[in-house]
């Protein structure tokens, strides 16, 4: 027994042996022994394979990419959480600016429901709102032309500043037609104490709407004025107040002249 017994410890001994050399081995060869980097292999370019192998490298360069945004917005989310970065910025005072009226030609005020919209050196066009701030029409002032000669009390039923009030007729008429509009009505009225020629007319919007278009010529320092406005059929009156207001507006030089010399006779 006892011999036996040596034996198999003699055996087990020699086996162990054996073993740990072999598997020491194995262990310090493992990395020289790993499989080298698997090479992408190479296809005729524009080959269907190529095709292939370039669209899975782009996706790949894609994932990549998001990869690195997702952890650059997480490290900046985490940043901002903890304070990290940032330093307090004082807030602009905010300037209280008052809106700029618009004004008519002479230098004075436009209605306070007319604004500004769009100026060339001879035409001012005006959005007009109403007291909420919603726009119901558009206005516009112009200059027809040089009056062409006095208007005499005989003639100025028939003219304005020396033109014919059948041409400024025949203007919005030519007008109404490219609009798709018609004329209504014409007569001449007093503003201001000077005589003003007036057109009504109406066009069709694009919506079906019924517009009125209101056209009033008066000769200002030489020159024909035109005052034009486009609002819907309820708007016209409140349109028409304030465009006799503006014509009122607008000086005279000339005739206060002729006033200043009669004064002095």
């Amino acid at each position: 027994m006892l011999a036996r017994a040596i034996a198999l410890s003699l055996a087990l001994l020699v086996g162990i042996g054996a073993i740990v050399p072999l598997a020491t081995d194995s262990v310090e060869a493992g990395p020289k022994n790993k499989r080298k980097k698997r090479q992408a292999k190479k296809y005729k370019k524009y080959s269907k394979k190529w095709w292939r192998q370039y669209r899975a490298n782009q996706r790949k360069k894609a994932a990549q990419r998001k990869r690195a945004r997702a952890l650059r917005l997480r490290q900046l989310r985490l940043e901002r959480a903890a304070g990290i970065g940032q330093t307090p910025v004082a807030k602009p005072a905010t300037l209280k600016t008052s809106k700029t009226k618009a004004v008519v030609p002479g230098g004075k005020s436009a209605p306070d429901i007319w604004s500004q919209a769009q100026a060339s050196p001879s035409e001012l066009r005006f959005r007009v709102d109403d007291s909420a701030g919603s726009q119901v029409g558009t206005a516009s002032i112009s200059v027809v032309g040089p009056a062409v000669g006095e208007t005499s009390t005989q003639s100025q039923r028939k003219a304005v500043g020396g033109v014919a009030t059948t041409s400024l007729r025949r203007e919005v008429i030519n007008k109404m037609i490219q609009e798709n509009g018609w004329v209504v009505n014409d007569y001449q009225k007093e503003i201001g104490g000077r005589t003003v020629y007036v057109v009504e007319a109406q066009s069709q919007a694009k919506n079906g709407q019924l517009q009125s278009r209101m056209y009033y010529f008066a000769e200002v320092d030489g020159r024909i004025y035109s005052v034009a406005t486009n609002s819907s059929i309820d708007q016209a009156e409140r349109l028409a107040a304030e465009s006799e207001k503006v014509l009122d507006s607008l000086p005279n030089r000339v005739r206060a002249a002729e006033r200043a010399s009669v004064n002095n006779r």
